[in-house]
């Protein structure tokens, strides 16, 4: 079986930031290190840290030693408030590119405009935005008219660009002053032109990462369209020999929480069907 992967696959700069500081912290203190939610969404990779002495929590209140990591979609600010009052090591991991999310949003609400986040108002990036806006800003998943004199529209890093233009050209329809921040991941974006370029040349794609990924499942998305035989696996194990039925060549790409080691191991049994 041909198998060609994208150039762009495995971790992006965000993710192995985060992995390689929280590795460190796990190595310095012995274990005691504590992530507010998964660090990355990648199943396999947290399983992996939590081996290693690294433990996912759901609330902040819960961490009474050892070491606080705000995980790479950020934490919300109520939760990085009551973590500064502990005196426990804070470690910060949260992507640059999500910063610039909320640094963005943060100025638009101050200059006066009414903040649209155009994202998923589930995801813990966009509460986490939101948070520091005193969660006085709209969320949008779908396009929608607003009426309102000026608003400011910042996205989720791990967003499609179709998305983003399609809520943006309707929004323009009812707002005299409509101010845009183009906060999609440059990774991301490049992931998706590489995925679906090699999509268009191959039988079928192969998308691996965590089914809780949003970056992944966007990726998946948007090859779908060009490849209608995709599939969305998060390890080995998933694959199965009837999809390898009549095709001579796989196109392999992965999300930005997915470990090489994971997706060398899925290229090399596809290799073999």
């Amino acid at each position: 079986m041909n198998v060609v992967k994208t150039k762009n696959i495995g971790f992006c700069f965000g993710v192995k930031r985060a992995i390689k500081m929280v590795l460190k912290a796990a190595d310095e203190t012995g274990g005691k290190v504590f992530t507010l939610g998964p660090i990355i969404h990648n199943p396999q990779m947290v399983n992996l840290l939590k081996e290693k002495g690294v433990t996912p929590v759901d609330d902040v209140h819960e961490i009474t030693e050892g070491t606080i990591v705000f995980r790479t979609h950020g934490i919300c600010k109520d939760e990085e408030e009551y973590a500064k009052t502990t005196g426990l090591k804070i470690i910060d991991t949260t992507c640059p590119f999500v910063k610039r999310v909320r640094k963005h949003a943060n100025y638009l609400e101050k200059s006066g405009y009414q903040v649209v986040i155009v994202g998923d108002r589930n995801h813990p990036e966009v509460k986490s935005v939101l948070s520091y806006l005193d969660n006085d800003g709209i969320v949008l998943q779908e396009p929608t008219t607003l009426t309102a004199r000026k608003v400011g529209v910042v996205s989720q890093t791990t967003l499609d660009k179709g998305t983003f233009v399609g809520i943006v050209k309707e929004l323009i329809a009812g707002v005299e002053e409509l101010r845009i921040y183009n906060t999609i991941c440059e990774s991301t974006q490049i992931r998706q032109n590489e995925a679906i370029e090699l999509s268009g040349k191959v039988d079928m794609m192969l998308v691996v990462g965590g089914k809780n990924s949003s970056n992944t499942t966007k990726l998946y998305k948007v090859v779908h369209k060009v490849q209608p035989n995709t599939h969305h696996i998060e390890t080995v194990d998933d694959l199965r020999p009837e999809w390898f039925r009549n095709v001579s060549r796989v196109g392999l790409t992965g999300g930005a929480s997915t470990p090489d080691l994971i997706i060398d191991i899925v290229e090399g049994r596809a290799k073999n069907f």
